[in-house]
């Protein structure tokens, strides 16, 4: 038996047209011939120009800027600056190099355009990856309190649209939260808050370690020299590892789930308020079972008998 021969998308679609002539509609006629409905539509041709070079995505290039006066200042002229610049501060990168011809020169010039001319000059700094600062976390077996402290941060969106930052500070071997600071921020500055209350508060001056994710506030340069300057010693948990961190993320989620899901957050002073709260309660009456069915105040009341 011969086999039969599959029509070309040509000769279908030209039996598409005769059935668009007949009052069938386009979609119903490229349904019934299995062929898509773009292949009966005209292509556009590309033309293309051999003599002109294709052009570059976004806007061409001025060649000029404008001073605080509004007046115009030629590339060739902000060059001769940026060589001067560079030499008088070899050690500044661009963005630096950017608030200099503002403030010295009086150049609206943003940094990209900076960026540019000193990489078009051979001036450009070269790029030194920032390394992560602290050690690397590892499996410990925790005996007493104030030993080992783990520390994140959560976000929590309250229903006029602002955000109520927590750095909180958490106690491995009692549970407890030693240490917290509520902001609209989560800066290094604000971590550094949270732990040095947290040091005053527990009167804890040696042999802490503090373990936190690849976070950039404690990944700070800051951060870190906090940490040497205290005896903190300061370990950060593998990328992608959030069970290294177990207890902070466990405290995050029981706040999410007892506090935050119950109470409709206003902003951020009723926020505040909710949280602060219920922190005194997990601190005082919320009971753990890792902890003889006690709350965290009262393991540590017992434990000192």
């Amino acid at each position: 038996m011969k086999k039969k021969e599959v029509p070309k998308v040509a000769d279908k679609i030209e039996l598409v047209k005769k059935y668009i002539k007949k009052g069938l509609k386009l979609a119903r006629a490229c349904r019934l011939l299995q062929i898509a409905r773009s292949s009966c539509y005209p292509k556009k041709k590309v033309k293309h120009c051999k003599n002109k070079p294709t052009a570059k995505v976004g806007r061409p290039i001025p060649g000029y800027s404008y001073s605080i006066n509004n007046c115009i200042i030629d590339d060739s002229v902000i060059e001769t600056i940026l060589h001067e610049t560079c030499e008088e501060y070899p050690f500044y990168g661009y963005k630096k190099i950017t608030k200099i011809l503002r403030k010295k020169h009086g150049l609206r010039i943003n940094a990209k355009k900076v960026y540019r001319l000193v990489k078009k000059l051979g001036l450009l700094l070269p790029y030194v990856k920032h390394l992560k600062q602290g050690h690397l976390a590892v499996a410990r077996k925790v005996t007493s309190m104030n030993q080992l402290w783990q520390i994140d941060i959560k976000y929590v969106k309250a229903m006029n649209g602002q955000f109520i930052m927590l750095t909180d500070i958490i106690d491995v071997y009692t549970r407890k939260l030693v240490g917290r600071e509520i902001t609209k921020t989560a800066t290094t500055n604000d971590a550094l808050t949270a732990v040095e209350r947290a040091l005053k508060e527990n009167n804890v001056t040696k042999n802490l370690i503090l373990r936190s994710d690849n976070g950039p506030q404690f990944t700070s340069v800051k951060f870190e020299h906090f940490c040497k300057i205290n005896n903190i010693y300061h370990e950060l948990i593998p990328t992608n590892s959030p069970n290294y961190n177990a207890h902070i993320e466990s405290f995050h989620a029981l706040l999410e789930k007892e506090c935050i899901a119950w109470n409709e957050i206003k902003n951020f002073t009723h926020g505040y308020i909710i949280i602060d709260d219920y922190i005194k309660f997990y601190n005082e009456e919320r009971i753990h079972g890792s902890l003889s069915y006690m709350s965290p105040n009262e393991f540590i009341r017992k434990s000192m008998i």
